[in-house]
This record gives C-alpha cells, structure tokens and sequence, in this order.
C-alpha cells in the first residue's frame, strides 16, 4: 500500500472543493440553517474504502483512545465482501496512485445509488496524476463507478439502511443537539457573503476524527458540505451493528467537536476567492513566508506544504478565531489562537487575526471579506521574515 497517502489522512483530513450532487434524507435543523444529511452514496463508498487496504491502515493507527469502533464494525458486517470487485479495485486505484481521501466524497457527484448516474464532472483532485491524462483517468474510474453500483446491489445495502434506520436516525439528532443555533448567520454576517444551503453529513463509515468540507454548486444554489466521521469512539463498545441500543453514545454529540470544525470546514468554503487569478497573483508576492519552518509545521498538521495552501489554511483559522470572538466566546477565541500559533506552528496567526481585527471595525467600507482582501495583504506585506 501507499502508506504516504494515508499517513498524510490519518491525521485529521480536510479539504474544499466544488462540485453538485442531489441530497438524500434530509432533516432541518434549528432555523433551517444547517440541514442534517444521512448520505447513502457517502455511506455506501465508506463502507468500500473501510474494507479495503485504507481500513487496514486506518486500525494499523488504533491506540487506547482512539480504537475506531465503528470501523471495526462496519468491516465485521460485510467482511464476506472483502474480496469484492469495488473493494479489490480501489486497493488497484492506490497502486496506480489514483485513490484519495477525497473518495469519501466521491459520491457527491453522482444521483442517488442504486442508479449512481454521474450528473455533474468529478473533482478536478482525481486528474492530478502525472501518469495518466485525463481520458485514461475517466476510463479507470468509470470501471470504479461501475463497481460501485455493483456493490450497492451485491452487499445488499438498501436493506442495510433500512433494517439500521433508528441508528442513523439517532446520529442525526446527536449531530443536530450539538450544533449552535447562530453559527451559520454569524458566518455569513462575519465574511459578508450568503449562501442558500448547509449541510452536515455525519457517517458511521468515516473514521473518528476525520472531517472533510466541500462546496456543490447547482445552477440555482450553492451548497456548503461538511462530512464528518464520530468524535469519539462507540460507548459502549458493541459486537455488531445491530446490538447498539437507542441509549448508546454514537460520537457524534460533542458540541464543541461539531462548532469548531463546521466553523473550520464551511470556512474554507466562504473564502473561495481565493481561487480568483488576480487573487492567486497577490497571494504569491508574500510566497517568502512560507518557510522551511512552516513547511514543516504544516506537514506535522497534514496539511500541504505549498504556499498558496499556508495562507488559505492562516485565512480560515485567523477566520475562526474573529467569528467565535463575534459569537462572544471569547475564551475559544483565545485558546484558538494560541493552539493554532504554538501547537499547529501557523507562524502568522497574530498578523492575520490583527488584520482581520481592522476589517471587522470596518464594515462599512468592507461589506465583505473578499472587498478587504487588498487591505490584508498590504498588512501581511509589513511582516517581518520568521
């Protein structure tokens, strides 16, 4: 296996991109703001992966605290599959260097399994290699999508979502009881930029702790995504699937787990413009910043050494810390910038939120983060060299 590639993942995943999809098995949550999505297309894609070499990977890194039950569980559940075609040819996308951690996503591109037709282009990340072009990339993953459908079918999956219902029904409202009631308005307030539709997919099939945000644009709406496995691990541990209990904690109920990283995920996603080529072009005068230092900090993170990435990953977090001071929480706020200087090695933690800090007393020059993004890059030009 391709260890490099998990053990980039293994960390805590995360990402943003863009890309359509219909939705499945919605519940709305307080105000509407976020909707709670139980995805079987999501689901179903886990499953392959949990049964495959990232799952042997993924418990290869168990530890006392973190045990992945629900991983653990999923295999035992369909272990007779193991050597099924989708499971065998996504071992075969990692020795051609095609498999992702994006492929937990992967499924948003598509209409609802079993029928999994592709309704909008695949992420541009799955035609990255330096090996394959485009059409030859097409032809393997569209042997991939095939095998997908085929063990949807073969697995019996639908049956599976039915018999399990009242579980995924219970993390849907674990995930719902955890989720603040403004924070959606404050972001939006906050970057000045409002959208039509959040959505949290909470899944059994993602590993504890890793989180993905992606954006899915429909020609009359713009969809913000945040998938995230459980916090925590099952309590109490089960056998099987079907032994959990309506009273058991299923991971998913940790209000500040939820808060912090919907803020981080749905974050990535508001600052979109950074994607603009004018945008990029600024961006890389202050490519001098990145450092061997924090290459190496953002490497300890799992995050991508590259500048463009360093900045995005300093813009979002410097973001967060200025929405949970505008939430009134001011304590997070603090600890926030503190972690994220000292223990994640973002070296201009202090220079961003100090920047941003101008933007907020500004608002009615700035009506939007994107208008004051000149303005922080003037003031990010006047830091010193680390």
């Amino acid at each position: 296996m391709r260890k490099l590639i998990y053990l980039l993942i293994i960390i805590t995943v995360l990402g943003c991109k863009e890309s359509n999809n219909e939705k499945t098995e919605k519940s709305s949550t307080i105000q509407d703001e976020i909707q709670i999505e139980i995805n079987e297309n999501v689901e179903t894609i886990g499953i392959i992966l949990s049964l495959s070499g990232l799952g042997d990977y993924v418990l290869s890194n168990s530890r006392d605290d973190r045990n992945y039950e629900f991983t653990r569980l999923v295999r035992k559940e369909f272990k007779e599959y193991k050597n099924h075609p989708a499971i065998l040819k996504f071992n075969e996308l990692n020795k051609l260097n095609l498999a992702h951690f994006n492929h937990y996503y992967y499924g948003l591109s598509f209409s609802k399994l079993p029928e999994f037709k592709l309704i909008h282009p695949k992420y541009d990340e799955f035609y990255t290699s330096d090996k394959f072009n485009r059409m030859q990339i097409d032809s393997i993953l569209n042997g991939f999508d095939n095998t997908i459908r085929d063990f949807y079918n073969d697995a019996k999956l639908k049956e599976y979502f039915n018999e399990n219902e009242t579980i995924y029904k219970k993390i849907k409202t674990e995930t719902q009881n955890a989720i603040p009631k403004n924070i959606i308005s404050a972001m939006e307030s906050y970057f000045g930029k409002y959208e039509n539709n959040y959505t949290i997919c909470p899944s059994l099939a993602i590993p504890n702790n890793w989180n993905f945000g992606t954006d899915i644009i429909n020609k009359a709406s713009k969809d913000f995504y945040y998938l995230t496995g459980p916090s925590y691990d099952l309590k109490p541990n089960r056998e099987s699937i079907n032994s959990i209990t309506k009273n058991d904690s299923l991971g998913f109920n940790d209000k500040e787990y939820i808060a912090d990283l919907a803020i981080h995920e749905f974050g990535h996603s508001f600052v979109r413009f950074l994607d603009k080529k004018e945008n990029k072009a600024l961006i890389e005068k202050l490519a001098y910043l990145n450092t061997n230092e924090l290459k190496k900090n953002l490497e300890k993170i799992g995050e991508g050494t590259g500048w463009s990435t360093g900045f995005e990953e300093h813009l979002v977090r410097a973001s967060e810390v200025m929405i949970w001071r505008n939430l009134g929480k001011r304590e997070i706020a603090d600890e926030k910038l503190i972690f994220d200087r000292e223990n994640e090695g973002l070296l201009y933690m202090d220079e961003f939120v100090n920047s941003l800090e101008k933007y907020k007393s500004n608002r009615d020059e700035f009506s939007t983060l994107e208008s004051y993004f000149n303005e922080l890059i003037n003031d990010l030009i006047k830091i010193e060299n680390k």
